[in-house]
């Protein structure tokens, strides 16, 4: 982030602030389908990041949407996402279904039988034929930091369930075709390797469930779980050789030739292109600990604790204000009035002012939206989108 152009944004918009970097979507976005089968749609996970203006710059290029919930269809059509899009998610009200049907939405992520029982009726009363893929949990555990699949989870059917007796006819409902498999592994994929093995797997499921079942597999979501570091100035994830690795993996499915494979991501595409820029309120010191208060806190950056998005060790601030010499050990705190609102704990870094400028990269996924921000009622930040210096209508 650039520093005059950070002040600039702060002096028009306040602090804290969020900016995000267009050219960054796109630079991700250009790796991303470099790395990918020629041929494989892409799709938008919204829930990473809804802010229009990030969702827009990925439609233009040619990324379909995934979204869950009436939230995300908004902001979806705000970006201009007409066609392409699919709903999901394991708990579809009879009021969600039928919002997404009067507004074309048809194609669906289906997660149980009660799921798509509903999602039937929900049909018929609308008089529209509706698709449907089906989630997959496979018995066999991912290699992801997050997993979602290969454990007991509430996502998905538990794949014995649709080898069981009966499974095809309980499948054989009014206005809904099954037209494939999703499977969506987990988050934070570690390796070329592992990615290439998570999306081998979910082949050999849709191959197992389809031949089961007896429908025809037109489309395998095989998910994604692209890595990239939250909140820190780490390296982010090189995916040399994953197009090689997955082109291999596509061409020994028995599906290959006859389905469309699929990929999904959300972090990836967007989180290197958001920062967090804060203002330090207060420098203490109690006892032997030194307190740096800053102008944000977990209401904004890290809330969601059970998925490890406090990131109290790994923070990187950089200070947009002053490159002072020396170091400090100190406990970065927000103005929140509560024990928990702590960023970092002992973190190491150089001297700071009441006043400085910091900045906190990689954001741009699970950030805002991802953070406790009804807690003490503050008001919500500012988010702010750019290309060079020239600030993009969200």
């Amino acid at each position: 982030m650039n520093a005059d152009f950070a002040r600039q944004l702060i002096e028009k918009y306040g602090s804290p602030l969020y900016a995000y970097d267009l050219d960054a979507v796109n630079e991700r976005l250009q790796a991303l389908q470099a790395a990918l089968p020629e041929g494989s749609p892409l799709y938008y996970s919204f829930k990473a990041n809804p802010l229009p203006a990030i969702a827009r710059e990925l439609r233009k290029q040619g990324v379909r949407a995934e979204i869950t919930s009436d939230g995300e269809l908004l902001a979806a059509q705000k970006a201009g996402f007409e066609n392409g899009i699919v709903y999901g998610g394991p708990g579809k009200s009879e009021k969600m279904i039928a919002r997404m049907l009067e507004n074309d939405v048809t194609h669906f992520s289906c997660e149980s039988y009660t799921d798509a029982g509903r999602l039937s009726k929900m049909a018929v009363q609308a008089g529209v034929e509706i698709t449907a893929m089906l989630r997959v949990n496979p018995q066999k555990a991912p290699d992801a930091r997050l997993a979602m699949s290969g454990v007991e989870s509430q996502f998905g059917f538990d794949e014995a369930l649709l080898f069981a007796d009966g499974a095809a006819q309980r499948l054989k409902l009014p206005n809904l075709k099954v037209n494939g498999v999703h499977v969506y592994f987990g988050t934070q994929v570690g390796s070329v390797e592992a990615l290439a093995k998570n999306t081998q797997c979910a082949l050999e499921t849709a191959t197992r469930v389809s031949t089961a079942l007896g429908f025809e597999c037109q489309v395998v979501n095989a998910g994604g779980g692209f890595p990239w570091p939250y909140a820190s100035d780490s390296a982010g994830s090189d995916l040399a050789g994953l197009r090689e690795a997955l082109d291999a993996v596509w061409k020994a499915s028995p599906l290959h030739g006859k389905t469309q494979l699929c990929f999904e991501s959300g972090r990836y595409l967007c989180g290197s292109s958001g920062t967090l820029i804060t203002t330090v309120l207060d420098v203490k010191k109690a006892g032997s600990k030194t307190f740096v208060v800053l102008d944000t806190g977990i209401h904004h950056l890290g809330g969601m604790s059970g998925l490890g998005r406090i990131p109290r060790s790994a923070l990187t601030l950089v200070n947009l204000t002053a490159e002072r010499e020396g170091e400090i050990v100190a406990d970065v705190v927000g103005p929140l009035c509560s024990p928990l609102d702590s960023l970092a704990r002992g973190q190491k870094m150089p001297p700071v002012e009441v006043g400085d400028l910091l900045a906190v990269p990689n954001v741009g996924a699970y950030g805002l939206t991802a953070s406790l921000l009804g807690f003490l009622s503050h008001q919500r930040p500012e988010e702010v989108a750019f290309r060079g210096s020239q600030v993009i209508e969200n």
